[in-house]
This record gives C-alpha cells, structure tokens and sequence, in this order.
C-alpha cells in the first residue's frame, strides 16, 4: 500500500509517517516535493493534503479528480474549506492542531476501506 503526503513542515511529516506506521507497517510513505510541478502519474491508495488555502484545495481538485480511487484527506488550518471537502467526497479534513490519536483513528478506517486491504496486516489496537 502507498500513501502520499503534502506538507511544507518536516515535523508534521514526521508525525503522520508515524501515524501511518501505528496503524500498519506495511505502508510506503512518500513526500511530494513541493516543487510547483504536478507528479500526478502514479496512483496512491492513500494522499494526504497538508496544505492551507487554495494550495490545498487545488491538490484536492488534482487528486480527486484524476484518481477517484485514492483516498484523500486534507489536513487544513481553515474549517471553512470544509464545503469543498464534501463537494469533492474526499475521504477525511482534519483541522489543525490535531494529535497523533486523530491521525490515526483516520488512518486505520482509510487503510480498512482501501481496495486490498485485506492483504495488509492492520493491527486491532493502536
């Protein structure tokens, strides 16, 4: 399984890897470069969008948009994004702060609804 994570901020990439690795082990957790261009050739199974504003949103658009199947979630400073968020079905917002338990509630649900999940070892208790 792979996920892919957008965020400006070392710590908080650091924070929603271990997330991810509570849940399961068995994840491959990437970090888009942030470099202004789009790397939208793979499909993910999982994306997370930690980015602010219209940023955000347009990496959801993208996401949403070319890959129905991955599952998104934002994780946002502003609660007024919340509309698009359920426009564009995606799978979870989380507004910040969150912490650590959060993630990984979001985590182990994506994961449990993810196509092949039942090729993954996802532990009954974090």
């Amino acid at each position: 399984m792979r996920a892919l994570v957008y965020t400006k901020s070392d710590a908080e990439f650091a924070q929603i890897k271990n997330a991810f690795m509570d849940v399961s082990r068995l994840i491959d957790v990437s970090r888009d470069p942030l470099d202004g261009h789009g790397h939208y050739s793979d499909p993910y199974d999982v994306v997370v969008i930690a980015l602010d504003g219209a940023r955000g949103m347009n990496e959801v658009n993208e996401w949403t948009g070319r890959f129905p199947n991955s599952r998104v979630i934002w994780i946002t400073d502003d609660r007024d994004f919340a509309g698009v968020a359920i426009q564009k079905h995606i799978f979870d917002f989380i507004v910040r702060p969150f912490d650590s338990t959060r993630l990984s509630e979001c985590f182990r649900e994506t994961l449990t609804e993810c196509s092949g999940a039942n090729s993954w070892h996802i532990p009954s208790s974090v």
